[in-house]
């Protein structure tokens, strides 16, 4: 379950996992291979809304073989205060693609910027982004629905039965997908972005920007979040831990 009390966004290392919370949601990004988000608690949930299974959200990529994300090499907090925190998460595949997630969690709504970059590291050209898989979304759970809408951009969205969603929003991808995966029907979704792929000889990169979500509702909340994930959401005042008087509210939002 979440916590009542939130004080802005708190970032910490918890055993295998990185652990975000705010005010809607607690997530934790997966330190082992594949990285990337492994389980969200929404504010509400009994449990987490991505099932437990080897890998969940990550990067894939089919040069050579299928190539996934691999184990989290180094991470870092670029920013945090004012109701929002940066964070920084690296990791490499099994091939020559070094990836860096850059994301941005807000405590006032319940989406994310993800900027992430591919950097070659070998020395044979790849290409940036190809195959779709950027990124790749494994529910690891029976949906109630998936769907898949192209305007105002291409997004997927998925919910559960108890009134909880997901959501993958490309405002520059090229298309939104959803798939049958492991017996389940609607079981994974994924955005494309090979219209951004492009070859990169060693020490080069390219980058790509979508939003993920996380929330309260079903397949009209989420689709609806659609028209306001690119926007920038006012900050709060962050109350911070060392200073925070006893009271069940961690922080006091400015009046706009």
């Amino acid at each position: 379950m979440i916590p009542l009390c939130i004080l802005a966004v708190d970032v910490k290392e918890e055993g295998n996992s990185i652990v975000i919370t705010t005010e809607n949601y607690v997530l934790h990004w997966n330190k082992t291979a594949q990285m990337g988000y492994m389980q969200a608690f929404i504010a509400g949930s009994k449990d987490t809304i991505i099932g437990r299974a080897g890998r969940a959200f990550y990067h894939s990529s089919d040069y050579g073989g299928w190539k996934d994300w691999g184990a989290l090499q180094k991470w870092d907090i670029l920013e945090k205060g004012g109701g929002k925190a940066v964070v920084q998460y690296v990791s490499r595949d099994a091939g020559t693609k070094e990836y860096t997630c850059v994301a941005t969690y807000y405590d006032s709504v319940n989406y994310i910027k993800h900027e992430v970059t591919v950097k070659n590291v070998g020395d044979a050209a790849v290409t940036s982004f190809q195959s779709g898989h950027e990124p790749m979304f494994e529910i690891n759970l029976v949906t109630e629905g998936m769907q898949v809408a192209a305007q105002p951009f291409p997004h997927v969205v998925y919910w559960l039965k108890d009134g909880y969603f997901g959501g993958l929003y490309g405002p520059e991808a090229q298309e939104a997908r959803k798939h049958d995966w492991g017996g389940n029907a609607n079981g994974r979704m994924d955005l494309v972005f090979d219209n951004k792929g492009k070859q990169l000889k060693k020490g080069e990169s390219g980058s790509i920007v979508y939003y993920v979500a996380f929330g309260k509702g079903k397949d009209k909340e989420a689709l609806a979040l659609a028209s306001k994930v690119t926007e920038e959401p006012p900050m709060g005042k962050a109350v911070s831990p060392q200073t925070a008087l006893s009271t069940t509210w961690g922080w006091i939002r400015s009046d706009y």
